[in-house]
């Protein structure tokens, strides 16, 4: 049931990005779905032994189900919402609002139907405040990457600290 779900979440990223996202000039984003997908990969290597959140593979294997979101969903995701990004404050604050709720509804489903578990602290109050970084970070990323890493970079070392892991053993 597991793989029936992710490969459903999965095609509809991918039918979303093809409806909404900007695929002639896909490669201009291309960098920005680098850096969320290895945002990604970074916190799988530097929680490795204390999760903050977990998703269920159920018979996938676990890699190939982190390659599929990273793929699938997040390279869509980026795609769809840079290609949609608002040129004021005011609308920008808007779409990261949106682009936040969709994230965290899409959370609360999949924690409901057992398919991702929240740990060590972390709760959704903590992936609100996850996401509504998260999404001004990839606009950011795709602006100045430079300072987009140096912000990562800054936030990952503060959740550490936050969550008790360790940068130095």
């Amino acid at each position: 049931m597991v793989i029936l779900i992710r490969s459903f979440h999965a095609c509809l990223w991918i039918a979303a990005a093809y409806k909404w996202g900007d695929w002639k000039n896909w490669n201009k984003y291309y960098p920005t779905m680098l850096f969320m997908g290895m945002g990604d990969l970074i916190y799988n290597l530097v929680f490795f032994n204390k999760k903050l959140w977990t998703f269920n593979p159920g018979s996938i294997n676990p890699i190939f189900s982190e390659l599929l979101v990273i793929f699938a969903i997040f390279s869509c995701t980026v795609l769809i919402f840079l290609t949609h990004f608002p040129k004021t404050l005011f609308k920008q604050v808007q779409y990261v609002t949106l682009w936040t709720l969709i994230y965290i509804i899409i959370e609360i489903v999949l924690s409901n139907i057992g398919m991702q578990y929240n740990e060590n602290g972390w709760n959704i109050w903590w992936s609100l405040l996850h996401n509504f970084y998260q999404f001004p970070l990839l606009a950011i990323h795709f602006k100045k990457p430079y300072l987009a890493w140096f912000l990562a970079i800054t936030i990952l070392i503060i959740i550490m600290r936050v969550f008790g892991v360790p940068i130095i053993n």
